[in-house]
């Protein structure tokens, strides 16, 4: 364990050493499209239909043209999910993917990031898998890795690693110096919801799944992830009419203009 620490803090230096810190926006470029819009209302699940609802939830993704036409499946996208609680707080989880340099993986990109009015957490992604399973042949630093960037501290770490001790005790620390104790009550009845696998997102490759947005509340509260059977709030369609993304643009950054994401060609493949 000590020498993956070594390992890690390594890697870490070789990262401050290649790069200034990201910022987490520029990592999407090109125009940007709307691949999806949905509303949920989240209650317990013996609680009764008309029960006032535990949240309210807005699953949207975005697609920008960050490449041709052609190579559309690797455009940069956010998946966002909008979350408003009774009291009128709102938070913003997203399952990110941004521009991509396939000879620079060694560079940070956007993941996972929860951000509430008034701070965030973010983490970045760097690496790929090792090409060789062969433990004798692997670089110090091959592997994919995770780096978190908060108010609360930062922490590189190996993406198999999120599991250990060490790693949720540090990034405990690190959510506890970022949020404030309101925020990580509201984030923490979020690791209630139950996401059914089956909500996914776009009728072409890649598709997108709501649990992956949950997903960043479990890394940033990963000492208080629960159990699948203790997962009793479930989502349901919001029957209410939809309105307008424009009083969520400033906390989540969502462009202006957002027309829906251009389907395929009836034949013929891309364009």
């Amino acid at each position: 364990m000590k020498a993956r620490g070594l390992l890690l803090a390594f890697c870490a230096v070789s990262a401050a050493i290649r790069a200034e810190e990201p910022d987490w926006f520029d990592a999407f470029r090109g125009r940007a499209f709307l691949q999806g819009d949905v509303s949920f209302v989240a209650r317990e699940k013996t609680a009764p239909r008309d029960a006032p609802p535990v949240l309210r939830a807005r699953w949207v993704v975005l697609r920008y043209a960050g490449f041709t036409e052609k190579e559309r499946r690797f455009w940069p996208s956010r998946n966002i999910l909008l979350v408003a609680l009774p009291s009128g707080t709102r938070y913003v989880l997203e399952s990110s993917f941004g521009f991509v340099d396939e000879g620079h993986l060694e560079e940070e990109r956007p993941w996972q990031r929860v951000a509430s009015a008034r701070t965030a957490f973010e983490v970045w992604m760097s690496g790929a898998d090792p090409p060789s399973t062969n433990a004798a042949d692997a670089q110090p630093c091959d592997g994919m890795r995770e780096r978190v960037r908060a108010p609360g501290g930062t922490l590189e770490f190996f993406v198999d690693d999120l599991g250990s001790r060490t790693v949720r005790a540090s990034l405990a620390e690190i959510a506890a110096g970022t949020f404030d104790e309101d925020e990580r009550r509201d984030l923490g009845a979020l690791l209630k919801v139950s996401v059914d696998s089956n909500h996914t997102m776009g009728t072409e490759m890649p598709t997108y799944h709501l649990r992956d947005p949950l997903f960043a509340v479990n890394v940033a509260l990963r000492d208080q992830v629960l159990p699948p059977d203790r997962r009793t709030v479930v989502l349901a369609p919001d029957p209410a009419a939809p309105v307008d993304l424009s009083s969520w643009r400033a906390l989540a950054h969502l462009p202006l203009d957002l027309p829906p994401f251009p389907p395929l060609p009836a034949e013929g493949g891309f364009r």
